[in-house]
């Protein structure tokens, strides 16, 4: 009996060394996998977003930016990056550029500087380390810039505005108007 344990024992440790020999190492395989079709890196795609690694893998985990797993890593397409970049910094491009093609907004010389920064697909926070400001300096100037667009914007009608024309109701009071309660009149 102990030389059938031997010789199982003995087939099942080649065994496992032929799987080995085939298998590629964990970094074999990133290295392939990397530039199979120029997918990149956790930390890659981290620096091309420029996040931090732990920032940009909780977005990953809640789902906001697709990846691929494969075996232990995660690899991103460039497109996917472009895409939540766009996303999340589309509103402001846009708002920029309308900013910088309209004359009467009256944009001081900061706000069209962060405007052509804007417009260039840049970061709030690449803005202020590149303007060496606070991110909250540039925030501001950003609030000022939307609040001026805003104002010469033709304003859209909002979905509840349009439902109220569309029922013919007037947008202070959506419900019906009761009738007022009758006073009784006072006791003798």
């Amino acid at each position: 009996m102990t030389k059938n344990v031997f010789a199982w024992h003995l087939r099942s440790t080649e065994t496992r060394r032929k799987a080995s020999d085939m298998a590629l190492r964990s970094d074999e395989l990133h290295y392939n996998l990397q530039h199979l079709n120029g997918m990149l890196t956790t930390h890659e795609a981290a620096k091309q977003l420029d996040l931090s690694y732990w920032h940009f893998m909780h977005l990953v985990e809640k789902g906001l930016i697709p990846g691929v797993r494969v075996v232990d890593r995660w690899l991103f397409s460039p497109n996917d990056l472009n895409e939540y970049r766009r996303r999340k910094y589309g509103e402001l491009e846009d708002m920029a550029k309308t900013a910088l093609e309209h004359p009467a907004i009256e944009l001081t010389e900061k706000q069209e500087t962060i405007c052509q920064y804007l417009v260039k697909s840049e970061r709030p926070s690449e803005i202020a380390r590149k303007l060496k400001q606070s991110r909250q300096a540039v925030h501001s100037q950003i609030t000022l810039i939307r609040e001026k667009v805003s104002r010469t914007q033709p304003k859209k009608p909002s979905s509840q505005s349009i439902q109220e024309n569309s029922l013919n109701i007037s947008p202070r009071t959506s419900r019906a108007r009761k009738s007022p309660i009758p006073l009784r009149p006072p006791k003798k």
